[in-house]
């Protein structure tokens, strides 16, 4: 009787492992699939501000833009816990052995997204231009280092 008791014990441990496993897994899963979603929609919010640039229409169509581009930034920061490096995502480790390195950049960026803003209200085409620029080098730069190059 002990020793079927002992046996239940261990195997409840060995399954409650597995769960606790699988649960930090999906956790993992959710925050990853969240950058992304989150990467998505600045990707959206880039292209709402290019066809403003490219169609040298009103900046101030782009204020709204560059405030939504501040607003995932200031989340996208906070999405790389601990641990969640493993999975489908794009991440290089120096996210995590660079932290300092990578709140920097994103802090660059949401920067540049001020200035953006700051264009985008001024009413000046060329204003806009060269800070939409601006922000794409700032992008850029994030991702050279912290993110796997695109086939």
């Amino acid at each position: 009787m002990r020793k079927t008791l002992v046996l239940a014990l261990i195997g409840a441990l060995a399954a409650g492992g597995m769960v606790g496993g699988a649960t930090i897994a999906l956790a993992q899963a959710d925050v990853i699939k969240q950058r992304q979603e989150n990467r998505k929609q600045a990707g959206a919010a880039m292209r709402a501000i290019k066809g403003i640039v490219d169609a040298k229409g009103p900046t101030s169509g782009a204020i709204p833009q560059a405030a939504k581009l501040k607003e995932l930034e200031l989340a996208f920061v906070n999405m790389f816990p601990a641990g969640s490096d493993k999975g489908e995502t794009k991440a290089l480790p120096t996210i995590w052995t660079d932290r300092a390195g990578f709140v920097a950049a994103s802090k660059a960026a949401d920067a540049a997204y001020d200035k953006l803003a700051v264009a985008a209200g001024s009413g000046d085409q060329a204003a806009l231009a060269a800070a939409f620029a601006d922000v794409g080098k700032t992008c850029g730069a994030c991702h050279d280092k912290y993110r796997v190059k695109a086939n």
